[in-house]
């Protein structure tokens, strides 16, 4: 019935209960399986491995002989430069139409005839009052004439009648050029195409009764737009009338057309074919060739020998190569996280519980993977290699977990770099040495702004290691010099990135830092300053218990820093009612005398749920924020126990002691149990009269017997060597604060 209580009366027990979400073991499966299959992406395939060599580089594999006989292709630059020149020469094939000149010469003539005609009519009709229709709509249509009103309206008063003579003489001069220019120009071949397209400076047609494709050289044909021009230059010469030489210059665009048409068609068919037969390879490498032999340079010829056995070999294959080859990717990624698994169970199994803690991990180690792939992709010509930053995620995990986690991830992350960037372990052994100098930088980090002081160690560790590997490869000093430069850029943006990134995780992820935990020992926090000035007596019984938890902490090897800001915020409901707690009475009279023990115990009781309330306000973090429950458990409120029975009128079994327990749940954690102890502890100490180590040490004893007789702290991984180590470390800090009051071994023996 009590343990169904507990449960029912307490929404924080829930959170702690053994079903909790974050230690699911299928998301753990989930999670590592994301992290496989994404990191094997960033792996190079078998097809882009011919980014793993560069010409000028060494061959440091064993002897590749050829399994098969396969040619060698030429390279797709050397491919696209031939294809470029193709282009460039290609003739343009060009249809010939019947263009018959002296129909045309007819058709110039029968023009001007048939114009005269039409403005007769036209006039005859206006003479005679009779319905008439301007005759340029008929011109515009059977001519594809584009002539302006103005020019309709000029030629109309020369065929009307309404001009003079010599103007008439201008009309037939015009009339003489236009027939002279046509008759001239339409015995030549004309293009409909800009001449300045023509790159090889030749263009091909055949005409209908000939077998053989003719070739011309480009100086012996004109285009449309040459005409235009040669004949606006002819006219402007005779015609000074600027509204007949525009009509001058529309009638030739009109009567002149093109005798050759671009076919666009036929010449992408010539230009196929051209194509085609383009040789695509330079060589045949034969079954058992060698194609490279250990330590010998890539060539440009050995770069291409390479390509083409990989292409080949893709293409033989096919799928089955490639889900073999995704396959082995697989594995490779599961090997070296399986590595980092058994670590984390065997060795911080704390941490292979915590699903979030572990979807932290993976991040990083993803995060960093990308950036290796995408250095893969940048065909730039500097080390990129060198702003794979993880630098970054050595000072993360340094600050969340600690400098044994960073350390083991790093080395797992270093080999993931070298994996993705194709064998480039000489990256790896660089970022290697920056990282492990930035962890040694944060071990003990006390306050953010100390994130920035890695900068001087990740560039001694990546400066070290870009000259110990340019020495050993005997690489040109200027390129050592490029090297460094991007190893500092390195060192100055891990940990600006580190800085922003720290931010982010613990609050996308809820985890709290020792950062953090330092920045809520400051006394001037907003609720530390609150709980001073309305419940002084709860502060300093808060600092004093925070003392004792810290040297017990430490003693067996607990969060030091965790132990310390839970007991300092553990009380924190009693700021609400101060003065029902005694030691904020002083001198004041006690106000549970006029209360019953059943109400005093709810008064009591509730500054539990209301510490909670204000910490979930002022966003402390959760685990500060178990403190508060946890220091209680479920404990008895004896006082007020015992009070009850001592004050009822009838059976006192009737008055059940659940009704007098705080509700828990109970400890959880090594820090809440010794927030538990303390608690107990520095309040009964005090009321040790005349105190002395053995006094001390007796009740120290007694209460750690008392709640672990009491079960609370069978749900914390507190062992019986730790809470021997808890009661010296107690004993240790209460000797130093009580010694005024402490008589030295003689003066015992005098009063004796």
């Amino acid at each position: 019935m009590q343990k169904s209580v507990y449960k029912r009366n307490s929404g924080v027990f829930k959170i702690f209960n053994s079903e909790k979400p974050e230690q699911n073991t299928y998301i753990k499966l989930a999670i590592s399986a994301i992290t496989i299959i994404v990191i094997s992406l960033f792996l190079p395939s078998f097809k882009d491995a011919d980014l793993d060599v560069e010409v000028g580089t060494i061959w440091s594999s064993e002897d590749l002989i050829a399994p098969f006989t396969f040619p060698v292709y030429k390279s797709d630059a050397e491919l696209e430069t031939e294809i470029n020149e193709i282009k460039n020469n290609i003739i343009p094939v060009f249809t010939v139409t019947e263009n018959n000149s002296a129909t045309t010469s007819d058709s110039v003539k029968l023009f001007f005839r048939d114009l005269y005609s039409e403005f007769r009519k036209y006039s005859e009709d206006r003479k005679n009052n009779r319905e008439a229709e301007f005759p340029s709509a008929y011109f515009d249509e059977k001519y594809a004439l584009e002539l302006s009103g103005e020019s309709w309206n000029y030629l109309f008063g020369y065929y009307s009648g309404y001009v003079r003579d010599s103007s008439k003489k201008e009309y037939t001069d015009f009339i003489d050029i236009i027939q002279r220019s046509v008759n001239q120009y339409i015995k030549l071949p004309i293009i409909d195409t800009d001449k300045a397209g023509l790159k090889s400076g030749k263009i091909a047609y055949k005409k209908k009764e000939e077998k053989i494709q003719r070739i011309e050289n480009a100086e012996n044909i004109v285009s449309v737009a040459e005409l235009r021009d040669k004949f606006n230059t002819d006219i402007r010469k005779s015609i000074s009338d600027p509204r007949l030489v525009e009509t001058a210059n529309m009638l030739f665009s009109a009567l002149v057309k093109p005798n050759l048409i671009l076919d666009e068609e036929l010449t992408e068919l010539e230009l196929q074919s051209r194509i085609d037969i383009l040789p695509k390879t330079i060589g045949i490498v034969k079954e058992n060739e060698r194609i490279i032999s250990k330590h010998d340079p890539i060539t440009i010829l050995t770069k291409q020998k390479l390509e083409s056995y990989k292409k080949v070999r893709l293409e033989q294959f096919g799928v089955q190569d490639f889900m073999g080859q995704y396959m082995g990717r697989v594995l490779t990624i599961f090997v070296i996280l399986s590595v980092s698994g058994l670590y984390l169970f065997y060795l911080r199994n704390d941490i292979f519980k915590d699903n979030l803690k572990l979807a932290l991990i993976s991040s990083l180690i993803i995060l960093v993977s990308f950036f290796s792939f995408v250095s893969m992709q940048l065909k730039v010509n500097a080390p990129v290699e060198l702003l794979i930053f993880i630098s970054v995620a050595s000072i993360l995990l340094t600050i969340i977990f600690d400098a044994r986690i960073s350390f083991f991830v790093v080395v797992i992350i270093t080999f993931l770099i070298g994996a993705i960037r194709g064998g480039d372990y000489a990256i790896s052994l660089i970022s290697f040495g920056g990282s492990v100098l930035a962890i040694f930088s944060v071990r003990d980090i006390k306050n953010r702004t100390q994130i920035f002081r890695s900068f001087y160690f990740i560039l001694a560790g990546y400066s070290i290691s870009i000259l110990a590997i340019g020495l050993d490869r005997s690489q040109n000093i200027s390129d050592i010099f490029i090297n460094l430069a991007y190893g500092g850029i390195n060192s100055v943006m891990s940990p600006v990135i580190a800085y922003g990134l720290l931010i982010f995780y613990e609050r996308a992820f809820q985890i709290t830092t020792d950062i953090t935990l330092v920045e809520l020992t400051d006394f001037n926090q907003p609720l530390l300053r609150e709980l001073s000035s309305k419940a002084p007596g709860t502060f300093h019984h808060s600092v004093i218990m925070g003392n004792l938890a810290e040297e017990a902490a430490t003693a067996i090897g607990a969060n030091r820093i965790l132990a310390r800001v839970g007991c300092y915020y553990h009380d924190i409901g009693k700021i609400a009612k101060p003065d029902y707690f005694v030691e904020n009475q002083m001198e004041r009279k006690n106000k549970h005398e006029s209360l019953n023990p059943n109400l005093s115990t709810k008064i009591i009781i509730a500054h539990v749920k209301e510490g909670i309330e204000l910490a979930r306000k002022h966003k402390l973090p959760p685990e500060v924020i178990d403190f508060i429950p946890m220091h209680h458990g479920t404990t008895l409120v004896s006082f007020f126990y015992r009070k009850a029975q001592e004050t009822a009128d009838e059976n006192k079994e009737d008055i059940f002691d659940y009704i007098y327990r705080y509700p828990g749940p109970k400890p959880q954690t090594k820090e809440t149990a010794i927030a538990m102890l303390a608690d107990t502890v520095e309040a009964s100490t005090k009321a040790i009269e005349d105190p002395t180590a053995k006094k001390l040490e007796d009740k120290i004893d007694e209460i750690i017997k008392k709640r672990f007789i009491e079960g609370e702290l069978d749900e914390c991984e507190l062992t019986l060597r730790d809470l021997s180590k808890i009661k010296r470390s107690f004993l240790k800090i209460l000797v130093g604060i009580f010694h005024q009051r402490i008589k030295y071994p003689e003066e015992i023996k005098k009063d004796e």
